[in-house]
């Protein structure tokens, strides 16, 4: 079995939540003067407002998915285990929709696996760690194949 953690920055979280606050208050307060008939002229400028203040809603509740916090791989023989701060996630390797490497120009310095599994969307960053990257991208591309030439000779039987 194979662990890895991806230890996210609890200040990230806090500044987009303030970034989209922030953003959401000063539209708010343009629109709601554009209400009560103040700025009647300007109502390009409250448009422009309320796609800011749909983008402010959007940076909060970005802040909050499951991937802007810690989150534990743990590759199995078997199953793929994701510990995140809702709890566990447990899939099976064929359920793994998409696996890829993706190679930054300078791959001394980080690597990336990005991994599928349906509608969730997984990026594993590895900072300075491109050997245990690619020991980890042979290991879930191995089981990932396999997984699904399995399927594919059950189906032509």
């Amino acid at each position: 079995m194979i662990t890895y953690t991806v230890r996210k920055n609890k200040r990230t979280r806090f500044t987009f939540r303030l970034v989209g606050i922030f953003i959401m208050l000063v539209t708010l307060s343009q629109i709601i003067l554009f209400i009560l008939g103040y700025g009647r002229k300007h109502i390009f400028g409250t448009i422009l407002c309320g796609i800011l203040l749909i983008y402010g809603i959007y940076l909060m509740l970005h802040s909050f998915r499951k991937t802007a916090y810690d989150i534990t791989y743990e590759f199995g023989d078997e199953e793929l285990s994701i510990r995140h701060h809702r709890g566990k996630s447990v899939y099976t390797y064929d359920q793994v929709t998409d696996v890829s490497l993706v190679v930054p120009e300078n791959e001394m310095i980080y690597s990336i696996i990005h991994l599928v599994i349906g509608k969730e969307d997984y990026v594993i960053p590895f900072s300075y760690k491109k050997e245990f990257c690619d020991k980890v991208y042979a290991f879930l591309n191995e089981r990932v194949t396999a997984k699904q030439v399995q399927e594919e000779t059950d189906d032509s039987l």
